[in-house]
């Protein structure tokens, strides 16, 4: 004998969890609407720390675009080019996806300083070292195709990261590529 289902017993726990769903919606979109904004500004001061970071030498960075290439020209207090810094991940994923790299080259096709964007998807105490100076200053006046010391390159890769080590390289080399590109010209 099939017991009678009760309505109630369905549609109470139905209601009660589209509820709950609906305070969660309301909650999490007005968090959004509070901290957008301030996200958004902590993101530009970020960038703007990174292109400085990786051209010393530069008090001003001027926006262009070249196709579908972003990038900012690097000038001094005397309004003298000294490079370009762009942003760009490569066409090697990191442990965790894409990762992100800020490139400065000077006019003659030479990286000045690299900054990896956000690692946090990388293996923790390992592919996150791809930040430190120990890694990144390898970088410093390179120029041509690069990579890692295990196929063949003169980049040491991070230890136990390989696979940060080639994106973080392939991000590099994808900005050298558009230094071309953007120039004209050879390095």
């Amino acid at each position: 004998m099939k017991a009678k289902m009760n309505p109630k017993d369905v549609l109470t726990p139905t209601i009660a969890l589209f509820l709950v769903a609906l305070i969660a919606t309301l909650a999490l979109a007005v968090v959004n609407m509070i901290t957008k904004d301030k996200i958004a500004e902590q993101d530009r001061a970020a960038a703007e720390e990174a292109r400085q970071s990786v051209m010393k030498d530069a008090t001003t960075f001027t926006e262009k675009k070249s196709g579908v290439i972003t990038y900012y020209e690097a000038t001094d207090g005397s309004g003298t080019l000294v490079g370009y810094v762009f942003t760009c991940a490569g066409d090697k994923k990191g442990y965790g996806g894409a990762v992100e790299v800020t490139v400065g080259v000077d006019p003659n096709g030479v990286v000045t300083g690299i900054v990896p964007g956000d690692l946090s998807n990388e293996t923790p105490g390992l592919g996150q070292n791809a930040s430190k100076d120990s890694f990144t200053k390898q970088f410093v006046g390179k120029s041509g195709t690069l990579a890692v010391s295990k196929d063949g390159g003169e980049i040491q890769a991070l230890t136990s990261a390989t696979i940060t080590s080639r994106a973080v390289t392939s991000g590099v080399n994808k900005a050298l590529e558009q230094f071309k590109t953007v120039t004209g010209g050879a390095n």
